[in-house]
């Protein structure tokens, strides 16, 4: 019976995840300009993917769609044809790489880290299924195979090369080999305490491949940042139907048992709790509607200042690929600790932080601020930061405050680690600052239990 339960959670789960996949396709329809939409995908897929390549840009509006959608049907495809048990673990490795579908990962990139992982099981001897979930989140250096197929050593694009492939495929196959093992180690280096626990084993992988291929032999690193005006109605639009999609849906599915589930969802500390396991997926549903609606409402609300030029400019979230993707990224934790409730505090350290570089540059300390809130890759941070949420939920709101204002200020530093190719560069701040900060709360907490 409970085995019964279980796989019809999971199914459940499975066809979630295959309608957000079709609703990008939609999207992507009705995006305009549809004799663009196969050549923008297939732009987005023939280029170098490392932060920041805005794909609105890159392949149009439509294009990112559709890219978008595709990556989420070989997701789908890779859950339902390896068996896999889908979780809320699942939810979060789909909408990584959904998210990052719009600014670094795209329909070809992510194959040699799907067939890496199908490689390792077979060497393993275990079900493809059981590490279904891992090969979604190896993709996170699938930067490093476009670099590899389009670029690599050189610093512009110079089309496909099959030694390029070979090497990407061999790329796939050492990080799909790696990172269940990594990951075996990570919540040892937090706690708990960073929702994005793979971000730390393909951070430092990252770092590894990226000194050999760059930093030991000397090759210059290439730069790749390119950003458009964004789509801020349709970005919005997109989303208001689609979260208030899933507060219907799960309204529908349970009524008022899930209304009482979700309270006691809000009312939890989030600290290693898969919501669909505990409080049930209809209760999970309701979060991905509030939990989306309040992302969406931060990066409309969101307000960056900036002394420049002897006054004090006042700045919007510009709704890029990259910020549509850090909607989606923030969202992954949905089914599996991020909440409102939690998320708040981490917000609240973000806007804090954001006082001392405009302060510095206000008094004449530095000649202009270095960042602000609306800053492109602030607002990527932000969204990983929130994988810090079991900090405020179980250690409180001033500790959520302080582990958000630490990942403001060390989030645009991590890049120097990996040159821009992990995809997972706030996930692995969110670790960092783990580390950093756990370690003292707990130690000052035994402290004063013993005074």
């Amino acid at each position: 019976m409970a085995e019964e339960k279980t796989k019809d959670k999971s199914t459940q789960i499975w066809f979630i995840l295959l309608a957000f996949s079709l609703a990008f396709i939609i999207g992507a329809l009705l995006a305009g300009d549809l004799p663009n939409l196969i050549p923008g995908l297939i732009t987005i897929c023939s280029r170098p993917s490392q932060f920041t390549m805005d794909y609105f840009v890159l392949g149009g509006l439509g294009g990112a769609f559709l890219n978008t959608g595709l990556v989420g049907m070989a997701c789908c495809g890779l859950l339902y044809f390896s068996g896999a048990k889908c979780t809320g673990l699942t939810v979060a490795a789909y909408w990584l790489n959904v998210g990052f579908s719009t600014f670094g990962m795209n329909f070809l990139n992510i194959w040699p880290f799907f067939l890496g992982t199908f490689l390792y099981s077979r060497i393993k001897k275990v079900r493809f299924g059981s590490v279904a979930n891992m090969a979604m989140f190896s993709t996170a250096l699938a930067p490093f195979a476009s670099e590899l197929i389009f670029r690599y050593p050189y610093q512009e694009t110079v089309g496909f090369r099959f030694w390029g492939l070979i090497l990407a495929l061999l790329l796939g196959f050492i990080v799909s080999c790696a990172m269940p093992s990594l990951c075996t180690m990570t919540p040892f280096f937090h706690k708990g305490y960073d929702l994005y626990s793979a971000a730390p084993a393909a951070g430092f992988l990252a770092f590894l491949v990226y000194c050999v291929l760059y930093r030991s032999p000397g090759v210059e690193v290439p730069s790749n940042t390119n950003l458009g005006p964004g789509a801020r109605a349709y970005v919005n639009v997109f989303f208001l139907i689609v979260f208030g999609l899933c507060l219907v849906v799960g309204w529908l599915m349970d009524g008022e048992k899930a209304v009482s589930q979700y309270k006691k969802l809000w009312a939890g500390d989030s600290y290693k709790t898969d919501y669909t396991e505990k409080y049930g997926v209809p209760a999970t549903l309701l979060n991905m509607g509030f939990y989306g609606l309040f992302i969406l409402l931060y990066y409309n609300v969101v307000r960056g200042f900036t002394w420049t030029d002897g006054a004090t400019v006042i700045s919007t979230a510009k709704f890029t690929g990259a910020t549509m993707g850090a909607i989606m990224c923030m969202y992954a934790f949905c089914a599996q600790g991020a909440q409102p409730r939690n998320v708040f505090p981490i917000a609240v350290g973000y806007a804090l932080a954001s006082v001392y570089p405009y302060l510095m540059a206000r008094f004449g300390v530095v000649p202009q601020q270095n960042w602000s809130l609306t800053t492109q890759a602030i607002l990527v941070g932000m969204c990983f930061a929130s994988g810090l949420a079991p900090v405020s939920g179980k250690k409180g709101f001033l500790w959520g405050v302080i582990a958000g204002a630490m990942h403001a200020t060390l989030v645009m530093s991590v890049p120097l680690w990996h040159g821009g190719f992990c995809l997972y560069n706030g996930g692995f701040t969110a670790g960092v600052v783990a580390f950093l900060l756990i370690p003292v709360i707990e130690w000052f907490a035994v402290e004063k239990d013993n005074a």
